[in-house]
């Protein structure tokens, strides 16, 4: 039954809606299925290959998720602690309010940790700010800057879309926490990845910024054309860094990693923290990363779906209606603006993996398509 989830990726290959993809099935901590498909670079016929470097995009956010939380568990913070206590660039936030043509600026409660690992800020992105806000975002291009605290300045410039607490709203949240990183740990963001995560997991392969000597392995995301071809997509700031720009290093989609490294980082995961004798979390850390933490907000979201929530850095789906695909509650993930996807099963014990690099994201349904196929193949019940 596996073959389904083989012949389903092929032909979004055969049929231009990817240039290529990577999947990979682990269950009882052993991956199970691996294939690659298509090419890493259509113009120069270049195979996308098992060690293929991948933009991640928003799969970096359960990384930086599981790194804040390393230091939660040090006692350097209290997650309902204001996030100016540390960063004090964000101590006078306003919050717009009234008509999109005549916008008002109200003093903002302060925004806490925990609003920014669940993305109830008030800060956005661009592309979904509020009228009111959306023309201050858009003169400001934020993954441009060079250096995480002209970031930062750049961004407590502009009004928040709602007070703190009141919604979820997908934003720059990860950007700050990767800031808070470098400001508690007194180092670069890249260096406590490679020390903390990277290093203890044996993750070699998943950086901001790529080794020289290995940036050959790099793929390309692609778009179609008007003609329905596929073409590269030009890189923006945060895709550039992987290849030296000089842009901060994102906390929200900045990551280049292999399946096989990330596959381990879901594995740790799923292990409640903890892979091969190293631990990185603990059990119950875990299991408040992956519960629900919008119960609060004001105003009910769908983002993740009619069955889905948001924990700390990760989605959590249950079962029940409304759900695209098969799948048990309690299973948790994410996903990536470059059509990444992982999903992580505690009840199944499985990690489930597609890598491509198309834009716009999943534009074609493939995630939904390949956790049907994926999960019609599992016959036995793993369950203890």
């Amino acid at each position: 039954r596996l073959e389904r989830v083989h012949g389903l990726v092929q032909g979004y290959v055969d049929d231009a809606k990817c240039s290529g993809a990577i999947t990979l099935i682990a269950r009882d901590g052993k991956i199970v299925d691996a294939r690659t498909y298509g090419y890493r670079d259509v113009a120069a016929k270049l195979p996308l290959e098992r060690d293929s470097l991948i933009y991640i995009y928003s799969l970096t956010k359960p990384v930086i998720a599981v790194l804040t939380l390393m230091l939660w568990e040090e006692g350097r913070f209290n997650l309902d602690d204001p996030v100016a206590q540390y960063l004090p660039e964000f101590k006078e936030l306003k919050v717009a309010t009234g008509p999109p043509d005549a916008p008002q600026l109200e003093v903002a409660r302060p925004v806490t940790i925990r609003h920014l690992l669940t993305h109830s800020s008030g800060f956005s992105y661009d592309w979904n700010a509020t009228p009111a806000v959306a023309p201050a975002y858009k003169q400001v291009d934020l993954p441009g800057f060079p250096t995480l605290p002209e970031f930062a300045r750049a961004l407590a410039g502009i009004p928040l879309n709602h007070q703190p607490g009141d919604a979820f709203l997908y934003g720059h949240n990860f950007d700050v926490l990767g800031y808070l990183i470098e400001k508690l740990t007194g180092q670069p963001l890249e260096t406590v990845l490679q020390e903390r995560l990277c290093g203890p997991l044996q993750l070699r392969d998943t950086f901001f910024t790529i080794p020289a000597e290995k940036r050959s392995r790099l793929a390309t995301v692609h778009r179609r054309d008007a003609a329905g071809g596929l073409v590269p997509e030009k890189p923006d700031p945060v895709t550039a860094r992987a290849r030296g720009g000089n842009s901060f290093p994102s906390g929200c989609g900045g990551l280049v990693s292999t399946a096989d490294d990330y596959a381990r980082f879901a594995q740790m995961l799923l292990n409640r923290g903890e892979l091969d004798g190293v631990r990185l979390l603990a059990p119950k850390t875990v299991a408040l990363m992956t519960s629900d933490h919008l119960k609060q907000i004001k105003t009910p979201t769908t983002f993740m779906g009619p069955a889905g929530t948001y924990g700390l850095g990760v989605g959590v789906w249950s079962a029940g209606s409304g759900s695209d695909s098969p799948g048990s509650a309690g299973r948790f993930g994410w996903t990536g603006f470059a059509t990444t996807y992982c999903n992580i099963d505690p009840v199944e014990g499985t990690i489930a993996l597609v890598f491509a690099q198309h834009v716009p994201y999943d534009e074609f349904g493939l995630f939904p398509r390949f956790s049907t196929t994926f999960y019609q193949a599992i016959l036995t019940s793993w369950a203890k």
